[in-house]
């Protein structure tokens, strides 16, 4: 464009390796042999490779990008640890939001209703019992072979085979249309740095985050060694079917 007042827009960014990140967090996150540590109490310095604390970065999403354990890495930070993520919901540094999925497929429910004729008298059930002995008797008597009895010679042995068919399968491998719920969880950008104390039983555990500055990401520290799993189960993302009153 001609225009004086046109503007070049551009987007610039760097890519690299999840090693390459990693090494450079680890660095970062560890803290110098010449620490000052006369008023600290506890381990000092620190560093992430310690046994003492689990270190953590996380998006604005809750789901973990670099962990001590490589397994970690792309897994949402609240089934690793449900007391810190409860308590981060809990204190407003994390909101939940619900997002639908109206093009989903959900197992059909064994104990769903049919739309099949009732049993409303015995007389049904002996009249269908009676059709399909009839029937099965008249098959029988088309397909046996009464020469049988008498050239025994012209038969081979065969081995019994057996197929299942479709509608034996179960019921629950079945798939039908629905609309499902799932919850996810936003950064909120306000709370820069938060920490607290979590009591779980005979033990506390200790926690602090930071937002990573000029990034959409987030430093946790978590201590390590105070397991609160019995109290705080971990939240997961696992959508639900949305049931509709008609």
């Amino acid at each position: 464009m001609n225009s004086p007042l046109s503007v070049s827009l551009a987007a610039i960014g760097i890519q690299m390796t999840l090693d390459v990140l990693e090494s450079k967090f680890w660095a970062i996150a560890a803290q110098p042999n010449d620490t000052d540590c006369s008023d600290v109490d506890g381990v000092c310095p620190l560093r992430c490779d310690s046994v003492d604390i689990a270190c953590y970065m996380i998006d604005n999403n809750g789901f973990v990008i670099i962990s001590k354990q490589r397994n970690d890495a792309g897994r949402f930070f609240g089934e690793i640890d449900g007391s810190v993520m409860t308590t981060l919901i809990r204190m407003g540094m994390f909101k939940r939001v619900s997002l639908f999925d109206y093009q989903a497929m959900c197992k059909m429910n064994s104990h769903s209703v049919s739309s099949a004729r009732p049993l409303l008298s015995p007389f049904y059930g002996l009249a269908s019992a009676l059709k399909w002995f009839l029937s099965n008797f008249l098959l029988f008597l088309l397909e046996f072979n009464f020469c049988g009895f008498w050239h025994t010679e012209h038969f081979v042995d065969a081995k019994a085979s057996f197929s299942v068919s479709s509608a034996h399968k179960k019921r629950g491998d079945i798939l039908q249309p629905c609309d499902t719920e799932y919850p996810s969880f936003v950064y909120e950008p306000s709370v820069k740095e938060t920490n607290s104390i979590i009591k779980c039983g005979r033990c506390q555990k200790m926690f602090v985050v930071q937002q990573i500055p000029d990034s959409n990401l987030l430093m946790l520290v978590v201590q390590a060694d105070c397991d609160c799993s019995k109290q705080y189960p971990p939240i997961t993302m696992e959508p639900k079917e949305v049931k509709y009153i008609l």
